[in-house]
Formats: C-alpha cells, structure tokens, sequence
C-alpha cells in the first residue's frame, strides 16, 4: 500500500507541475499535428504554477522557467475568450514584434517567415473575410506598455479586451459599445432594433441593449459573449448603416469590476499564435494576443495518434504507428525572407 500510495503522489505531482496531455480534436494544425493525435505537453518548460490552478485565481506565481515562450514553439494554452477549452498553436511573434498579413505571406518585423515544413493552406489563402487575408501592420503588446484603449481601432479593442482578461482572470471585464449621432450621444432618442435582433440570430437571446442611467433610452450596445473582432465588425457595422445620414459613430469603453478603464498598464508579456492550417484555424488573427499568464506548456512529443476515419474494427490499421513517439519541434524562424514595405 506504501508503495501505491507512493507512486499516486508521484503521478500526482508529474500531472500538476510536469506534464500535460493533450489530444487534437481539429485539423488548424495539420499537417504538423494531425486530428486523432496525443501528446505530452511539458509544463514546467514556461514554468508551472506553485498553487495548481492559480491562474483561475488572478495569481501567476510560478517556478523558475527553463526557457520563456519563443516563436516557433507549440503551445498549449487557455481559450483567451469565453470557451473554457484548452487550445494548442504555433507561436509566430512575441512582445514587442510588429506582425503583418499580406495574402499567404507572414510577416514579422518586416521579415516574411515561412510556413512550417508540415503546415498548409487549404484554400490557397483564399478566405471569405479580406480583413484576415491583409492583416494590417499589430505591436504586439509587452510588459510595462502603457495601452490608452480610446485610441484603439475595432479590432485592437477586442484584442485589449482578452489581454485585460487573461491578466486579470477573476475580475468582471465587460466591453460597452456607445451610439453618437452627428458627434453626440445618442441618449435623447428611442431607436427600434428589432430588425437588428431579428437578423442577428445568435445574439437574440442575449440583451444587446443597454440603457442611459439618466434618461433610460437604449443606446449602447452588449456584445460580450463574441470573441471574434470580425463579427463584431460585422455588427457595428450593421448598426451604423441604419442611420446613414447622421454620421453614426460607436465607441468602445472597457470596464474592469465596473469601472471604465482609460489607461492600462500591460502586466505580463504577449503573444501571437497561429495554426500551421492557416486557412483553417480560430488563432491571433480573430480573437488577438495570448498573455503569458494563459501559457499552459510546450507541446513536446506524440505519445499515440489514430485516424478517426477508420473504423474500430481494423484496430491495427486505425493506429498510425509511424507517428507514436515523434517529438513537436518548433519552427525556429531561422528561414526568413526580407520583404520590401
């Protein structure tokens, strides 16, 4: 008994503060990493929490990390977003780095960098939305930046709203999105949206407006529960199209724990993820930064792998044996190519 109580302990502990499993439930990292894929993810590489589970508790105190999180690790980590799921990518830019999307090419600070040996395009870079496929020039944010969110366009306010959660996980981080009409605020009017609603289907069950404390009027607007700046673009854009001669006008203001937040000091470093599926992955390009406060681990080896499209029955062909026991190296961005801006 001494014995099995011994090694639970150590079980135990090496689930907490030395490895993670993972299984591929999607093809955004194919070919690199294949769906029906299980890996180990090692932990203590970034540093793995003292108190297990502190993240959740907005405290990030962690052992001494052998290394910090460099583009071209693969990385499990948490959903910045409302999905309580754990996600794995590509890092492709750290702090600091100044990222860009022109068609199929990334670019990082000025520098094209190539896709991965195993990674893909499933449509030849063609995606529906052109916002992702020419990605305007995005700092990533690091520790110490001073962020002031009214300067901030639609897509980088989305962007500061998950970095502000991840940083502060317990905190209650809401996003309110105001109507001006003609450069005012638009609290002396009444306005039906019941088309917009109507349209908008995903969102009717939630309360999109939200009133003016002092005149009780439905002027400002609840999107919370989207993660994706390009829908919510897509929205706000809606809106604004039914006042087309009041020069209509939607401003963002972030609330931490209620209160409006006019300037915000970035605790912890971010990063910028992405799958080596590019046309084919929910990353960085639609929901923004990783924050190394949500950092799980390095994604390390494949310890079993089967293809779902096989049936049970042909158990020994189902198994891909070839990929049992290959180690997930990173793209270590040594392949670059200058690119003129």
């Amino acid at each position: 008994m001494r014995e099995m109580g011994s090694a639970l302990i150590m079980a135990l502990i090496a689930i907490v503060y030395v490895i993670q499993a993972f299984k591929i439930p999607t093809g955004s990292m194919e070919n690199s990493l294949m769906v029906g894929d299980f890996l180990l993810g090692l932990k203590f590489m970034y540093g793995a929490p003292i108190v297990p589970f502190s993240q959740d508790l907005g405290i990030n105190q962690r052992f001494p990390a052998v290394t910090d999180p460099k583009p071209g690790d693969v990385i499990i980590f948490k959903y910045p977003g409302t999905e309580k799921k754990d996600y794995i990518k590509r890092c492709v830019a750290g702090p600091g780095s100044v990222i860009e999307i022109q068609q199929k090419k990334l670019i990082v600070d000025g520098k094209e960098l190539l896709l991965p040996p195993r990674g893909k395009f499933d449509r030849n870079g063609n995606l529906e939305n052109d916002e992702i496929v020419n990605f305007k020039p995005l700092r990533i944010p690091k520790k110490g930046d001073i962020i002031n969110p009214s300067t901030l366009e639609n897509r980088e306010f989305l962007f500061f709203k998950h970095m502000v959660h991840q940083e502060n996980p317990r905190a209650n981080v809401t996003v309110q999105y105001q109507l001006y009409l003609n450069g005012e605020f638009a609290n002396d009017r009444t306005f039906s949206f019941s088309s917009i609603n109507t349209t908008m289907s995903d969102l009717q069950q939630d309360k999109i407006l939200r009133q003016d404390p002092q005149s009780g009027r439905n002027v400002a607007f609840n999107l919370n529960r989207l993660d994706n700046w390009v829908e919510i673009e897509s929205y706000l854009s809606f809106i604004k199209s039914k006042f087309p001669l009041e020069n209509p006008e939607i401003r963002q203001v972030l609330f931490l724990d209620g209160k409006p937040v006019t300037e915000y000091k970035v605790k912890y470093d971010n990063y910028f993820m992405m799958g080596d599926n590019r046309d084919n992955s929910l990353d960085s390009r639609y929901w923004g930064y990783l924050n190394r406060n949500f950092i799980m681990a390095k994604a390390f080896i494949l310890y079993f792998s089967w293809d779902k499209d096989i049936p049970l029955w042909q158990l020994p062909l189902k198994i891909r044996w070839d990929r049992i026991g290959k180690l997930i190296r990173s793209w270590d961005g040594s392949e670059f190519r200058n690119v003129k801006m």
